[in-house]
């Protein structure tokens, strides 16, 4: 769900050659022009050459991968041909202004501009090698992190119901599999999606909120409320004894 109030972060980990690139919270965009001045310093610390994003975007084959972005992020719902016409008799920043995924505000030295994240990213890695393998390392982080949190927060969770009396971890841990993954198996959770680290994350911390609140007061109770979890989101058999 959207924040009603549209927030512009500023984070050090987004931080490109001395640049913080700012982030909305209320659609996730990044400022492309945050990014041409962070090109425009690395370009004379490394001597590269002048680029412009506003030229580098509207090329045939980024035009395309343009595409192929809204359409695996089910942003567009037109076919491509449609799509490549549009951007040629409608101009193709004011077509992607007329899709909502590139925006451009203030005036003058105010001016800015901003767009989808994954259109932001495409940019960033057309720029140059060295940004290219910075922006790899930010798109991947958060899945890392996200495994990291998930993985900290069941070490709490496990720290929780260790207060109760022959408590099972093993069958713990294929409940909450089951849940998330609709299944158990060894290591299931290194393939995780990003969605799914931060549900199982999300999961852990309420458990272990809800026990040591005294809201759950022993094993088998846990285990009976996370059935019930499970019923709630697959209205199927139940999947652990």
């Amino acid at each position: 769900m959207a924040m009603k109030t549209n927030i512009t972060l500023l984070s050090q980990s987004r931080e490109l050659f001395g640049v913080k690139i700012r982030q909305e919270t209320q659609n996730s965009f990044l400022n492309v022009s945050d990014l041409q001045n962070a090109y425009n310093i690395a370009r004379v610390k490394f001597g590269w050459s002048e680029k412009r994003i506003d030229h580098i975007l509207p090329q045939t084959e980024n035009r395309e991968r343009v595409y192929f972005i809204l359409k695996e992020t089910e942003s567009i719902n037109v076919d491509f041909h449609t799509f490549m016409e549009a951007c040629e008799t409608k101009g193709f920043y004011k077509y992607l202004k007329e899709l909502r995924v590139y925006k451009t505000s203030g005036r003058g030295a105010n001016k800015s501009t901003s767009c989808n994240p994954y259109i932001w990213g495409l940019i960033a890695m057309e720029l140059n090698p060295q940004i290219y393998a910075k922006i790899v390392v930010w798109f991947t982080d958060r899945l890392i992190l996200n495994r990291i949190e998930a993985g900290e927060m069941y070490k709490d969770l496990t720290k929780s119901v260790s207060k109760f009396p022959n408590s099972d971890f093993g069958n713990l841990a294929k409940a909450l599999n089951h849940i998330v993954f609709g299944r158990h198996a060894n290591s299931i959770r290194n393939t995780a999606t990003e969605e799914q680290l931060k549900e199982l994350h999300r999961m852990e911390s309420n458990l272990a909120f809800s026990i040591d609140a005294g809201f759950i007061k022993s094993f088998p109770e846990l285990m009976e409320h996370i059935r019930g979890l499970w019923r709630k989101k697959y209205s199927a058999n139940p999947m652990v004894s």
